[in-house]
């Protein structure tokens, strides 16, 4: 699913500079520093519900998140507002794209759980957006 969610931002939020797949956020810290205005999909958390049939069956409904991270780099705005823009243009496409979108026929639609800033220092801030879709966990006979 990640892949699709990669290949859907890459186009349609084409102000981006770029989108890649990463494991975990601590990746950006330790990796080569992103073009500003770099999207990064990775897997957050997924949570099964209760087997919905009782006998001779098996069907859960799985809540799966994953997390868009777009980087935004500016050294010489030291009040963020040149980041800020880079922000305001690169959330809402990526809103865009995703708000309502299916990975596949076997996924719900995508929807923006919760996103924050976060400061990652040197003149650089990620916000990060959770989304979530869900999915169907049959048994196989």
């Amino acid at each position: 699913m990640l892949q699709l969610i990669t290949q859907r931002l890459k186009a349609k939020a084409t102000s981006l500079a770029d989108v890649s797949s990463i494991e975990s956020l601590a990746a950006l810290d330790k990796g080569v520093a992103p073009r500003s205005g770099t999207a990064f999909v990775l897997p957050y958390r997924e949570k099964a519900e209760p087997n919905d049939l009782g006998m001779g069956g098996f069907l859960q409904i799985v809540q799966v998140q994953f997390l868009v991270a777009l980087v935004v780099r500016a050294h010489d705005d030291a009040g963020g507002g040149k980041k800020l823009l880079t922000l305001d243009v690169g959330k809402t496409e990526i809103e865009a794209a995703l708000a309502g979108w299916q990975a596949s026929e076997t996924n719900n639609p995508c929807e923006l759980v919760a996103a924050q800033a976060t400061p990652l220092g040197n003149g650089v801030t990620a916000y990060v957006m959770t989304w979530q879709s869900s999915r169907y966990l049959e048994a196989v006979e």
